[in-house]
């Protein structure tokens, strides 16, 4: 009876995993039937397509232009895309002439050069433009007029050199704008000014040297700004007047010296920030105001070799800083005033010759400290031992000398060898170089002692001086 249970039981799990592949099975044949692919065979575009087809693809094939009127015997269709075609010269005007209900485009990597003012003409259901990889040099105002409803447009990877002020103008709806990776030097200062919703723009890999203060100042949704691989010398003090809404600002790879006081306060929503591989030298003694939502910061590869007391003390739950390839000679305790839940700290690949006494006593969360690649020759053996929850140590690549003074650290790290993740290994003295400082036995660690000294006997003569005395005896004769 009870077998009978669990069979049917299985019978009934069988049935209902089949059914949910029949399900998936169908949705599957349901997406192809409504897609078209057209690949290396094709030389123009067809007049009609298979019947139920709203998607069509253009991957890879010999089309050399997408005349006017290209489609309109097909109305039904919601996306059209052209996709790695390098015999496209051209997209002629009118070419989506008809698709009233054209959702999505796409043309990228293609050797197209320019699109036609009004090629976009009555494509009011427009959601998203991707043009990306091309040979696009500018971009004319006018272009995406009407476009109400679009969300997304991709013009990255372009060579792109010029943008007509009110190129963007009347896209009432965009939340997402990608410009990266083009040549551009500049930017008028309304160029985005229309676009009230916009929540990610992307700016990295061009060639600004500089930002209008008011570029950013209609953007009040703004959320991702991405400015990376420019040339950007100096950034305006109020750059960023809509702070409420950022959560990642991205400036690594410029030309950045310096920033101005105060430049991140009043984020409370910022999560990432990144300013890495720039020429900065200094910081302002105030630079963040509370930032709540912060977890990672870093300042990798800049020219710092020293950071005002308690420059982090706002930041209370950034749990990620990376300090590395700086040019710091030692790091005191006050650096790390603030950020107590720091789990992540990156000083690699700096000058390190010293740590301050207790440097790391108010980071009791720290699980992975880096301080490889510096110039550490010894530690005081209690240096980690604020660190309880400390799992990864990388100390390797340092000029350690395996000497006396090393025995309390060699004694720490041999009671924790499973948080040390790469060999450390002795430079000095030249009997021990190379060998591993956790193979060596405490005899092994010695100070040279200084062979005893005698000292001669200098003898002084004391000049004698001999003193006589005359006494002279009077007699009187009478």
């Amino acid at each position: 009876m009870f077998r009978g249970k669990v069979v049917a039981l299985l019978a009934c799990l069988l049935f209902e995993v089949s059914l949910a592949q029949d399900v998936e099975h169908d949705k599957k044949l349901e997406g192809k039937a409504t897609q078209q692919t057209f690949s290396t065979s094709t030389t123009e575009i067809p007049r009609t397509l298979r019947e139920g087809v709203t998607e069509v693809f253009f991957v890879g094939s010999q089309l050399e232009t997408v005349p006017a009127n290209a489609f309109t015997g097909n109305p039904q269709l919601e996306k059209v895309e052209f996709i790695d075609i390098h015999t496209l010269k051209s997209v002629e005007l009118g070419a989506f002439e008809g698709l009233a209900v054209l959702k999505d485009v796409e043309i990228s990597n293609t050797p197209v050069i320019s699109l036609p003012v009004g090629i976009f003409k009555n494509l009011t259901n427009l959601e998203s433009i991707i043009l990306k990889f091309n040979r696009f040099q500018s971009l004319e105002r006018g272009l995406f007029d009407g476009l109400k409803k679009v969300t997304n447009i991709e013009l990255n990877g372009n060579r792109i050199k010029f943008i007509e002020d009110g190129a963007f103008d009347g896209l009432e709806n965009l939340l997402k704008l990608h410009l990266a990776k083009n040549y551009l030097t500049s930017l008028p200062v309304n160029l985005f000014s229309d676009l009230k919703k916009l929540h990610t723009l992307r700016l990295y890999e061009n060639q600004l040297s500089a930002l209008p203060e008011d570029i950013f100042l209609n953007l009040p949704n703004l959320k991702e700004i991405g400015l990376a691989g420019n040339k950007i010398m100096e950034l305006p003090p109020n750059l960023f007047l809509n702070k409420d809404k950022l959560t990642k600002i991205n400036l690594d790879n410029n030309l950045l010296t310096s920033l101005p006081p105060e430049f991140f306060v009043g984020f409370p929503q910022l999560r990432f920030l990144t300013l890495d591989k720039n020429k900065l030298t200094s910081l302002p003694p105030v630079l963040f105001g509370k930032m709540p939502k912060l977890t990672d910061l870093s300042f990798s590869q800049n020219n710092l070799s020293r950071l005002p007391k308690g420059i982090f003390n706002p930041l209370k739950n950034v749990k990620k800083l990376d300090l590395s390839k700086n040019q710091f000679v030692t790091v005191s305790a006050e650096y790390f005033e603030g950020p107590e839940k720091l789990q992540s700290l990156n000083l690699m690949n700096n000058k390190l010759e010293t740590l301050d006494a207790a440097v790391f006593e108010k980071l009791p969360f720290l699980t992975t400290l880096k301080l490889n690649n510096n110039h550490l020759q010894t530690l005081p053996g209690d240096t980690f031992e604020p660190l309880t929850d400390l799992r990864k140590l990388y100390l390797s690549d340092n000029p350690w000398r395996c000497d006396c003074d090393l025995i309390p650290l060699h004694r720490w790290i041999n009671a924790n060898l499973e948080k040390i993740t790469s060999p450390m290994t002795c430079e000095h003295p030249e009997h021990l170089r190379g060998k591993e400082v956790k193979s060596l036995s405490e005899d092994q660690l010695i100070c040279p002692t200084l062979a005893p000294t005698t000292t001669p006997l200098v003898t002084t003569t004391t000049p004698t001086t001999t003193t006589t005395l005359v006494f002279i005896i009077c007699v009187s004769l009478t």
